[in-house]
């Protein structure tokens, strides 16, 4: 009865040395916090909310300056995290550009859905209800949006 104990035992432990062996080491590093709360590239907030972030955070509300990067930055909560975070340490955030006064070109922008791009999809839908292909490519094309969304915007026409 004890052999056979330890013949178990035995058994169990090569079993879990195989699959600790098998896991490789990515699994078993520590991985640093602070690596997930990089602030992303090209974030460009006013002076004025990053002022109000850093000052509501060095009073020890830290989670009352993420809230307000959400709130009025429009950012999920680990970008506005890690900006709070950014902040604290002394970093500052490039402004926003200003917004243009010249009048607006008819030259298409990137993104832009307009109503001539509306009624051209909404033609090409109704003559493909199924396929709609060439509706998916051209607003792929002129709004950048990936497939999938773009099969959902259309099923919204």
């Amino acid at each position: 009865m004890l052999i056979l104990g330890l013949v178990v035992i035995v058994i169990l432990a090569l079993v879990m040395s195989f699959l600790v062996i098998r896991r490789g080491p990515e699994t078993t590093t520590a991985r640093t916090f602070s690596s997930s709360l990089t602030p992303p590239p090209g974030v460009r907030l006013p002076r004025e909310l990053q002022d109000e972030a850093r000052d509501v955070a060095s009073r020890g509300n830290t989670d009352q300056a993420v809230k307000i990067l959400q709130k009025r930055a429009s950012l999920p909560l680990p970008q506005a995290t890690a900006i709070v975070y950014a902040l604290q340490a002394g970093q500052v955030f490039p402004e926003p550009e200003p917004v243009s006064t010249a009048p607006s070109t008819p030259a298409r922008r990137r993104g832009a859905i307009d109503a001539e791009l509306l009624a051209t999809l909404r033609r090409l839908v109704s003559q493909d209800r199924l396929r709609r292909t060439a509706a998916i490519r051209l607003l792929k094309e002129r709004t950048g949006m990936n497939s999938r969304d773009a099969r959902r915007f259309l099923d919204a026409l």
